[in-house]
């Protein structure tokens, strides 16, 4: 409860910019009455510096106006982990007050594995390996060794990223794959080299593999341009031209099978024009679908 109301705070103050205690402990009341917590001054002091502390800001008085803002919000935004935080918290808690709604509002989960959050991430502030019991898609349950770098979510999945000890290597593992995964007290050195921003800057999705780094091209019909633009597949993507019909973009990344999925899903809306080995995969794909309906009969009655 603590941290959702140190959330609330500093998602109110990144809306209304400035705003005094009178104008917060309304908002307060508005917000949520059956939580049963007032905001008097000091319990407004108490989460204000809980808030400082959960995102690493400072929440100053303008004196003359007695008006709160946020210093330097712009570090928050820079931070996908504290957007996360933010919105996902925002989000569930209206949910969780309108529960009457529960059959009004559709939600995608996830595949779980949750519960194995604390441990990884204790893990990983501490730089210790854990053990995790581990049964993949093809075969019996194993048990590694790993050190965890970093935890990436990815189309509704949690995944660990991180060096297997016995495999001698950088491995995936989905969260929902897990048994258990449990601290040991052996250490590692966690180095610049191992974070996602080295390790996954040149990807898109959770595949890193030897694949090189192209230089990618991607034109789109307007109508599905407009949606890439404002969500942008790759932290490298640039519009290069637009016409009244079409997007062109620019990409530098791996064309990994996660990105030619993600391509894939498109459909006609989108044409590849480089590089050509991507282009002749795209062409092969469409080429073997284009068999597939082709042929007379499924195999199923109607």
């Amino acid at each position: 409860m603590k941290n959702r109301i140190g959330i609330w705070l500093v998602s109110l103050l990144l809306r209304r910019k400035r705003i005094t205690l009178k104008e917060i402990q309304k908002a307060w009341k508005e917000y949520s009455d059956e939580y049963g917590i007032e905001l008097h001054r000091n319990t407004f002091m108490k989460y204000k510096r809980l808030a400082e502390e959960m995102f690493d800001i400072n929440i100053e008085c303008d004196r003359r106006t007695n008006e709160y803002y946020i210093d330097a919000p712009e570090e928050i935004n820079r931070s996908p982990l504290n957007q996360w935080l933010i919105r996902t918290t925002a989000s569930s808690d209206v949910i969780s007050r309108r529960r009457k709604l529960d059959d009004r509002i559709v939600l995608e989960m996830t595949f779980g594995g949750e519960e194995h959050l604390d441990v990884l991430t204790e893990a990983m502030m501490k730089n210790k390996c854990v053990t995790i019991v581990y049964h993949s898609y093809w075969g019996e349950a194993v048990t590694f060794t790993v050190e965890p770098y970093f935890i990436k979510f990815f189309k509704q999945r949690w995944y660990l990223i991180g060096l297997c000890r016995e495999r001698e290597g950088i491995r995936v593992y989905s969260f929902d794959r897990m048994d258990s995964a449990e601290l040991t007290t052996e250490s590692f050195r966690m180095s610049s080299e191992h974070t996602p921003q080295v390790m996954f800057n040149d990807t898109y999705g959770i595949i890193n593999d030897d694949t090189r780094v192209e230089n990618v091209v991607l034109k789109f019909n307007l109508k599905q341009g407009n949606y890439i633009r404002t969500r942008p597949l790759h932290h490298s993507q640039e519009l290069v031209s637009q016409d009244e019909d079409s997007m062109t973009f620019w990409l530098r990344l791996k064309p990994t099978l996660d990105f030619v999925q993600e391509l894939l899903s498109y459909g006609s809306t989108l044409q590849v024009l480089a590089p050509e080995s991507l282009v002749q995969e795209m062409r092969r794909t469409v080429n073997e679908l284009c068999a597939l309906y082709r042929q007379e009969g499924t195999g199923v009655e109607s």
